[in-house]
């Protein structure tokens, strides 16, 4: 019996001391895209008559998670355990490209999709790819970022003007930070690009 006891504590013991060593789980690293916008002079075009819309933006499932996925080689996709996303993309670019038309003020007025205002035009953001994508060694890696804007005349229900941009950047460093400061920054460029668009768009019509 009372050896029977001894083994018991002894095994609580042993429990309890592997217990207390266990390695802590890592903590989880949230990123998110920053609020730097372009720089951007603002001008009067036929365009500040008009008031315009921003649907919130249309993209994979992919975009709307606040997973971080990224794609290896050209089949493999996963998503980065350790790392996440604050706001989704979907939902922070459509955000960002709201503020940055209100920037520009081309528009008489910019409102968001709850907005209950009639409009002019509406905006719609079609995410087409917004990932870091690795060679199938992880040793390179790079972020490709493709949006379309299209502005729909919300009277005619016809399309008003339509492009797509793209920015696609080697990534400074292999892994989740080194894919968020690319995007981020891809981000940029296409908004950079898309401004001088929008005020062709605004010149010509």
């Amino acid at each position: 019996m009372k050896n029977s006891i001894k083994i018991f504590y002894f095994t609580i013991t042993v429990v309890l001391s592997m217990a207390g060593c266990t390695s802590p789980t890592p903590a989880m690293q949230e990123y998110r895209l920053s609020e730097a916008l372009p720089p951007f002079q603002a001008i009067k075009t036929a365009c500040h008559t008009k008031t315009l819309k921003v649907e919130p933006a249309i993209s994979s499932t992919l975009y709307k998670s606040s997973k971080m996925y990224y794609a290896q080689g050209p089949y493999a996709q996963y998503s980065y355990s350790q790392s996440r996303w604050i706001e989704n993309p979907s939902s922070k670019i459509t955000k960002k490209v709201t503020r940055f038309l209100r920037k520009m003020k081309l528009f008489g007025s910019v409102q968001n999709a709850e907005s209950k205002t009639k409009n002019n035009l509406s905006l719609e953001i079609t995410i087409e790819d917004f990932m870091q994508y690795f060679d199938e060694n992880n040793q390179n890696s790079y972020v490709n970022v493709v949006i379309t804007f299209s502005f729909i005349n919300l009277k005619t229900h016809k399309i008003y003007a339509t492009k797509t941009f793209q920015s696609k950047l080697k990534t400074q460093t292999n892994d989740a930070l080194g894919g968020v400061k690319a995007l981020d920054k891809g981000l940029y460029n296409v908004l950079d690009e898309s401004s001088l668009w929008i005020k062709g768009i605004c010149f010509d019509k």
